[in-house]
């Protein structure tokens, strides 16, 4: 087993962005989780629990799952489509050691805007906020 290299505290990117959801015929906000971990071996995705309640909404970051069997090289990668979401929403992400990471974002209609950053001592995740479609790799 290879060990594994020190990328610091940051393991993680988000990026909150509008898109069209095509398996729904939809318009969404689209929340892009990456690692900043690139894997050699295999390709892997975030598995991800969401939860969205009123003004609030939850992601728990519970490991990562291989996309398949086949040889891979690459960051593990997820994205999570939420719709008819609209006004401030403060955002809970957890990943495993019951670490947590909050910060407060609006969506209005010129799109998605960041309002209160992460402060945490144990700050884990990276967040980018975009008012149009980006592309995905």
């Amino acid at each position: 087993m290879f060990p594994r290299i020190d990328k610091g505290p940051i393991e993680y990117s988000l990026a909150i962005y509008p898109a069209y959801n095509t398996e729904q015929q939809r318009d969404c906000i689209r929340f892009h989780f990456r690692t900043a971990e690139e894997f050699s071996h295999f390709q892997y995705n975030i598995a991800i629990e969401e939860k969205e309640e009123s003004g609030r909404l939850s992601f728990a970051l519970k490991g990562l799952k291989a996309k398949g069997l086949l040889p891979g090289v690459g960051v593990a990668e997820s994205v999570v489509d939420l719709f008819d979401l609209s006004g401030a929403y403060e955002v809970h992400i957890t990943k495993p050691g019951d670490i947590e990471n909050i910060f407060r974002f609006t969506v209005r209609e010129e799109g998605p805007a960041l309002l209160a950053d992460i402060e945490s001592d144990e700050r884990f995740l990276d967040i980018s906020v975009h008012d149009a479609p980006i592309p995905m790799d």
